[in-house]
């Protein structure tokens, strides 16, 4: 497992210096919250190259606790070996046909109830559990391989229990393969 130089996973570090990023702060509101990683994996100069595409959504947080989510505004994908900010699309822009009150409107709140009950350390422990999973199947994927079946059922255990079902419909639209493959419990082709 890849880890960055303060014992984070190395996805959970790209997330953390996104959100320091001028970019960031230029292009993305401050209650904005960042969604977990979809890979993105190309076959460039005869190898493969792998990206992360991160949703970008409102988090209205609430006086009384948790907070309000909206639907996803915009994509950020990364450079999954330098890190480097490669694209950043407006959803609003990009789906225009989509009515601006599907923007305006919460679609769900967290803590969601699959993650309600955790405590604060326990929530933050499976998150950092889940991005060391997401740094196993990067880098499979980096070497032009499939993470391990031990791998691919505690990632989509810990997905499915951690992704704001609210958020679902949105990871669909943006990442149909992915999700077909890690969040539905469907087999990988090569586990038949």
């Amino acid at each position: 497992m890849t880890r960055t130089e303060r014992g984070l996973p190395r996805c959970e570090g790209l997330v953390k210096a996104l959100r320091r990023s001028r970019t960031f702060r230029d292009l993305a509101p401050m209650e904005c919250g960042i969604g977990w990683p979809v890979p993105i994996a190309v076959i460039q100069d005869g190898g493969p190259r792998v990206f992360a595409r991160l949703p970008l959504f409102v988090l209205r947080p609430e006086p009384a606790g948790g907070a309000d989510l909206f639907t996803p505004f915009a994509t950020a994908t990364l450079d999954w070996s330098t890190g480097r900010l490669v694209e950043y699309t407006d959803l609003r822009f990009k789906e225009p046909h989509r009515s601006r009150r599907e923007w305006a409107q919460p679609i769900g709140r967290f803590p969601h109830p699959a993650v309600e009950g955790l405590s604060n350390a326990g929530y933050r422990a499976r998150r950092t559990r889940l991005f060391g999973l997401y740094d196993q199947l990067f880098g499979a994927f980096s070497l032009g391989r499939q993470p391990d079946a031990a791998t691919v059922s505690e990632f989509r255990e810990l997905l499915g229990r951690l992704l704001e079902p609210c958020l679902v419909p949105s990871y669909r639209r943006l990442a149909p393969h992915f999700t077909r493959q890690y969040l539905t419990g469907d087999p990988l082709p090569h586990e038949g």
